[in-house]
């Protein structure tokens, strides 16, 4: 099980400490700015002339503030995206690592979600929703600590009737979790058919299917623009009783005032704070909706986090491991034995099961696969049915296993020796564009740079469970040739992928 990026790292730590510091000095600033304030109006109040250190103070004050503002959301913005890319890392790792059947099983569309949605919620959360959190933390005990120090009594009625707003708020917020829950699954069900339907949309088009597929775009946003609705309603319904908290305390301290008979310094002075305070808290609110959304993304990413990974890859590499399989599956003896550097035919009724967890892609549990003894073998290029490959330059298709890139000369020579010469006289030669998954390029070419990629890339095995390698029958004995010339990897050839011609060293027994 793969956890959940951890916040504390030390450039994080770092970024929380300084919003910190800037809570805290924007509290300092507010007192200061505050008892400032109450000093401005009872000069004015007696008809003096403001004094310079009234001034400077006010002046002072709000420079700070300011600067603690920008410098806060600046870092804040530095601690979002980088739990973000910590995040993104960790779900791309586990991806990679799920064995293939599993993959296959999961929509593609909910894959691509976790790269977008839980990345959003998860910036917009420690971005924005938490440093607001660590910044109210000392704001709000700042604010209302110096109202206590202005008029205890108007302190006390104030937060009194500010706490009942805050009740109401408590209670509206409950159930917002919920909400968002309800309509990140709408969203992401919409999102998920787009991304699937997308690449097919031509096809579906031909079978008459679009305004059936619009008819129920349009029933699935309608739903959606219900459920956002409500969540909005909830949301600014926070700020609306906030908002409504804050005029009925302030109008309560007023009305104090006048039966006490209170300066109207102070009480200028006590509302300037009462405003200030509501600042954090409607940032509060805000927060806690950044929090709901990342709950829900969080319980997703750390669904797909806690499968169990395969770890493909050993520390052997150069080895041309011997092979060996052994097992039982669906009440088959099953025994495979290929030896090192040697070409090995799969046959069987599990050959393409056991294909693929010799190259690594799964794992079965009823089978053990042996590299000389170990559990992983170095490096293993597997050809299997569809071509994998990147959208970019020939020359990037063909060296996608390569952790260093050859030179233009040693590319081009293997790619003519695997039959890719016309391919290679295209206009732009190695540098033309290849489409994703080679699209537009024939099965031939496909097999063969999938092959030249095992040479060039030093595969230490090579296992082909390929229709596409069927396809060639008249070319097979040709590319096996050059493969065997080219590399020392041991070869496994699956018993559909594999010719007639073919010496068997080893089969399923």
């Amino acid at each position: 099980m793969t956890p959940l990026t951890e916040l504390a790292t030390k450039d994080r730590i770092v970024d929380a400490v300084l919003l910190t510091i800037c809570g805290i000095v924007q509290a300092v600033a507010l007192a200061f700015a505050a008892f400032a304030t109450r000093d401005a109006f009872t000069a004015l109040h007696a008809g003096h002339a403001l004094a310079m250190s009234t001034v400077l103070q006010l002046a002072i004050s709000g420079i700070i503030a300011a600067a603690c503002l920008f410098f806060s959301r600046y870092r804040a913005e530095a601690l979002g995206q980088s739990y973000a890319i910590s995040l993104r890392r960790a779900l791309y790792k586990q991806i990679a690592r799920l064995p293939k059947s599993r993959h296959e099983k999961r929509r593609v569309g909910a894959l691509s979600l976790r790269f977008v949605g839980d990345l959003s919620a998860a910036r917009l959360w420690f971005g924005r929703g938490l440093p607001d959190v660590l910044s109210a933390t000392f704001v709000i005990p700042g604010a209302v600590s110096v109202l206590y120090f202005l008029d205890p009594a108007l302190a006390v009625y104030g937060i009194a009737s500010l706490s009942f707003a805050l009740l109401i708020m408590g209670m509206l917020a409950w159930h917002l979790a919920r909400r968002h829950k309800k309509l990140r699954r709408k969203r992401a069900n919409i999102a998920i058919s787009m991304i699937e339907r997308i690449a097919i949309a031509p096809e579906l088009d031909m079978m008459g299917r679009t305004n059936r597929e619009l008819r129920k775009l349009d029933k699935q946003g309608a739903s959606l623009r219900r459920d956002a609705l409500a969540r909005r309603g909830r949301t600014a319904s926070l700020q609306a009783v906030l908002q409504l908290g804050v005029a009925l305390t302030g109008l309560l301290m007023l009305l104090l005032a006048s039966q006490n008979e209170t300066a109207p310094a102070t009480v200028a002075a006590s509302l300037s704070v009462l405003a200030l305070l509501a600042l954090p808290l409607q940032n509060l609110a805000g927060a806690w909706d950044y929090y709901c959304a990342w709950s829900v993304a969080r319980e997703k990413a750390a669904r797909l986090l806690s499968e169990p990974v395969l770890m493909r890859t050993g520390a052997n590499h150069g080895a041309r491991p011997e092979i060996e399989v052994t097992g039982e599956l669906e009440g088959n003896s099953i025994f495979f034995a290929a030896p090192s550097g040697s070409t090995s035919t799969l046959a069987g009724k599990h050959t393409n099961c056991i294909a693929r967890c010799i190259a690594g892609l799964d794992k079965n549990e009823g089978i053990a696969v042996r590299y000389d003894g170990q559990d992983r073998a170095s490096k293993v290029a597997f050809v299997g049915d569809d071509h994998v490959g990147l959208q970019g330059s020939l020359r990037r298709s063909a060296t996608l296993m390569c952790s260093k890139r050859p030179n233009d000369q040693n590319i081009t020579k293997v790619m003519q020796t695997f039959g890719l010469s016309d391919l290679l006289r295209a206009p732009g030669g190695l540098d033309q564009r290849v489409a994703e998954n080679g699209n537009g390029l024939s099965p031939f070419q496909t097999l063969s740079i999938d092959l030249v990629r095992a040479v060039l890339g030093k595969a230490d095995v090579v296992v082909i469970a390929s229709v596409r390698w069927g396809s060639c029958r008249d070319r097979q004995a040709k590319l096996l040739e050059n493969l065997q010339k080219l590399s020392s990897a041991t070869i496994i050839l699956a018993e559909d992928a594999a010719s007639p011609k073919v010496k068997q060293n080893s089969k399923v027994v």
